[in-house]
């Protein structure tokens, strides 16, 4: 069975592919990936845009636990972008997928498949203007 993301719980009205990639931490056990995550309309947190935003974004983790094998690929193959203020991402995830327990995760930062449990995502409460 081959699942895309908006279909696992807790990433319904999100869109990952205009979302910007800030980190990516891999720890015996566990792959963590620190987003500024796009909201849609429709998700409880949607809000109207910060001042200086063209979306409404959220700071955001998606954490994959009990990680029992990671294969990395294409690491190293792009150099984080630096907006005008300082701030450095890595670009955006191009899709992530599910099939049966396996994820597949793929970005300009390369391909990450594994096997996990279902990722969890967590959104951070919104900064102050």
């Amino acid at each position: 069975m081959h699942d895309n993301y908006p279909s696992f719980p807790g990433f319904e009205n999100v869109s990952l592919e205009d979302s910007y990639v800030l980190d990516i931490a891999v720890h015996p056990g566990v792959l963590t990936l620190e987003l500024d995550l796009l909201l849609l309309p429709g998700h409880p947190r949607y809000g109207i845009p910060l001042t200086g935003e063209r979306a409404c974004f959220r700071p955001a983790t998606i954490v994959f636990s009990s990680v029992r094998d990671l294969h990395w690929t294409g690491q190293g193959v792009i150099k984080p972008a630096i907006d005008a203020g300082g701030s450095t991402d890595f670009g955006s995830v191009d899709s992530l997928a599910r099939l049966d327990a396996n994820y597949k995760i793929v970005g300009d930062w390369g391909e990450i498949n594994l096997q996990s449990d279902a990722p969890s995502l967590s959104i951070h409460p919104a900064p102050t203007a």
